[in-house]
C-alpha cells in the first residue's frame, strides 16, 4: 500500500469531513426549528391542515427524492440555490417533519389536568412546562 497517494488527499477527506458536519448539524438545526414550530402550531386549526400536509409529504419521501427535486426541480421555475444549501434545506425538512411529530405526540401526551393546576396555579405555559 503506498502511504504517499493517501497521504497526499489527506487535506481533501479532511475538508469533506469538515464540509459534512457542517452540513449536518445545520440541518439537524433546521429540522429543531421545524419540529417546535411545527408541533406548537398544531393546534391551531387553519395551520394544522398546512403542517399536516408537510409532514405527510416529507416523510412519506424518501430523501434522496426531496434532493433531486431541491437541486433539480427548482432551478426550472427560476430557484437556484446551491448544492451544500439544498443539502442542509433537504436534511432540515425531512427531520423536521419526524421532529414536529415527536414533539406533537409528546405534548398532546401531558395530562390535562398537569395543565389545569399549573393555570390555576398562575403559570406562564413557558413555566409549566419547566422552560423557565
Amino acid at each position: 500500500m503506498d502511504f504517499e497517494v493517501m497521504k497526499a488527499y489527506l487535506p481533501r477527506f479532511w475538508n469533506a469531513l469538515l464540509l459534512t458536519l457542517r452540513i449536518g448539524w445545520q440541518g439537524v438545526a433546521l429540522a429543531l426549528a421545524l419540529g417546535v414550530a411545527c408541533a406548537v402550531h398544531w393546534k391551531i386549526p387553519v395551520l394544522r391542515q398546512i403542517v399536516g400536509g408537510y409532514i405527510e409529504l416529507f416523510r412519506n419521501t424518501p430523501l434522496l427524492v426531496q434532493l433531486f427535486f431541491l437541486y433539480f426541480a427548482l432551478p426550472k421555475i427560476g430557484v437556484r440555490i446551491s448544492a451544500e444549501t439544498c443539502g442542509k434545506l433537504g436534511l432540515g425538512l425531512l427531520g423536521g417533519a419526524y421532529m414536529a411529530e415527536t414533539f406533537r405526540s409528546g405534548l398532546e401526551n401531558i395530562p390535562i389536568i398537569q395543565t389545569e393546576s399549573a393555570q390555576s396555579l398562575g403559570l406562564r405555559p413557558a413555566q409549566a412546562f419547566g422552560y423557565i
